[in-house]
């Protein structure tokens, strides 16, 4: 492993941040089916809701002070980040409800393009050559899993909705990456994980909320509320400490190739010439953030530490 000093950071920090977003992203692909088959039973907002809801009061178990004595701006940021992202998830499952899964995965991809523009509007973050090369071959990628793969017809709706929830999954990516800090992560985790439970919860209360009703759907959605859930939030708010949005974009867009992966060894799905080519492309875009550059600063200063 290198040494030496990126943006104020040690490599090494970089390199286990990046580590750390390929591990999330290997389990947000293993969700994929398995969350198609629970949905299956289980209305979305009830699954989300359970999902979120045992996430929160595992981390909380765990370490039970540690939303004791947060300061209100963690409070205030943790809050924001979860109501992003809740609001980001609500958006693209309705849009997903009238598009093909084709079209959803690429207009939700574009959320790649967002977070450097976003980024570079917001934090003022420079992204070198070698990253935009990376988001443009992770784009291509993208449309090869997708767009190549299936039909594009889709109703014009459903496709705005989804830009949104790509827009505000842009947000969260470039929010997080300004405002966590490693001592502050799981604190962080948490009051996301919990506003999220919350959002879920009141979205899923007017029909009344569904429970697993077999052992089997409460082992899945176990695993969603702790390894995909609480796990993967935790790893990701630490990651993004030390990998600047737009790298930490381009890593967590190969998420596609996992669930491929996935769906192939569980379903014995076909690998298509397109899935091939995409799968290529991403893990070749990963493989140029891998290395950090000097002009994009792994961890912008963040407004809680003034106040941690």
């Amino acid at each position: 492993m290198t040494t030496g000093i990126v943006g104020g950071r040690p490599k090494q920090h970089y390199h286990l941040g990046v580590l750390a977003l390929v591990a999330v992203t290997a389990i947000w692909g293993s969700t994929f089916p398995l969350t198609k088959d629970l949905v299956a039973r289980l209305p979305i907002a009830d699954l989300y809701a359970a999902r979120f809801g045992i996430a929160v009061v595992v981390l909380i178990a765990i370490r039970p002070r540690a939303l004791l004595r947060l300061p209100a701006r963690l409070w205030a940021v943790g809050a924001l980040l979860g109501l992003v992202y809740g609001l980001a998830l609500t958006l693209q499952t309705i849009g997903l409800a009238e598009l093909p899964s084709s079209v959803s995965g690429f207009v939700t991809g574009s959320y790649l393009v967002m977070t450097p523009l976003i980024a570079l509007v917001w934090l003022r973050t420079r992204v070198s050559r070698s990253t935009w090369a990376a988001v443009g071959l992770a784009t291509v990628g993208t449309a090869s899993f997708s767009l190549l793969s299936g039909s594009v017809s889709a109703p014009a709706g459903a496709v705005a909705l989804t830009a949104v929830s790509a827009a505000l999954y842009a947000v969260h990516l470039v929010a997080l990456g300004k405002w966590s800090r490693p001592q502050d992560a799981y604190a962080l985790s948490v009051v996301q994980i919990l506003t999220l439970a919350v959002v879920m919860t009141v979205a899923a209360a007017p029909g009344g909320i569904t429970l697993p009703q077999t052992g089997l759907d409460w082992t899945g959605v176990v695993y969603l509320a702790t390894v995909a859930g609480a796990g993967t939030f935790l790893a990701q708010t630490w990651a993004q400490a030390h990998v600047p949005p737009t790298a930490a974009a381009v890593v967590i867009a190969v998420e596609p190739v996992w669930a491929t992966a996935f769906a192939a060894v569980l379903y014995g799905e076909p690998l298509t010439w397109t899935v091939l080519v995409g799968g290529g492309c991403m893990l070749a875009a990963m493989g140029i953030v891998a290395r950090p550059v000097p002009e994009e600063r792994p961890c912008p200063e963040s407004p809680v530490s003034a106040v941690s």
